[in-house]
């Protein structure tokens, strides 16, 4: 285990404008009018306010935007941890909804787990908020390919 307790190699990965950029080029991002309100090593949190829009036909947001935005808060906590001009591609995803999006915002958080060469796997989690309180409504995992600038063969250390 690391010092900061990911299992992670993480070291002098501070500078995320990559991340930033990459996520202001989403248009389904804009679309959702989705935000991104957390960005640290490996963990990333996307937020977007619950609207009619959104919603599927009982007025809970739709478990399409719930998905949306783990798969991405999932692949931008991948990017943050790798050098700039990678890209991420989602393997697969699995979501349990653990209960009805009823609320106003909704909060996508992603956490690599594991880092590999090539393969990364995240935790997701979303929450939404009622009442102001939060609430978890869905929990899952993900595996994303990574895909480092050419001549970049950085091998994560593992425990």
């Amino acid at each position: 285990m690391f010092p900061d307790g990911t299992g992670l190699n993480t070291r002098s990965r501070t500078n995320f404008s990559h991340v930033r950029k990459s996520f202001r080029t989403q248009g389904i991002m804009k679309l959702l009018g989705a935000h991104i309100s957390q960005l640290s090593k490996g963990i990333v949190e996307i937020s977007a306010k619950s609207c009619p829009a959104l919603s599927q036909q009982d007025g809970f947001v739709h478990a399409g935007v719930l998905a949306t935005l783990l798969d991405s808060a999932g692949g931008y906590a991948t990017l943050s941890l790798l050098p700039p001009d990678s890209r991420v591609l989602t393997v697969e995803f699995k979501i349990n909804f653990t209960r009805p999006a009823l609320g106003d915002t909704v909060h996508a958080r992603g956490r690599v787990r594991t880092l590999g060469s090539r393969i990364a796997v995240c935790e997701l989690d979303a929450t939404i908020r009622r009442n102001r309180k939060w609430r978890s409504c869905a929990w899952g995992s993900q595996t994303i390919f990574c895909l480092r600038p050419e001549g970049d063969r950085t091998k994560e250390k593992r425990d």
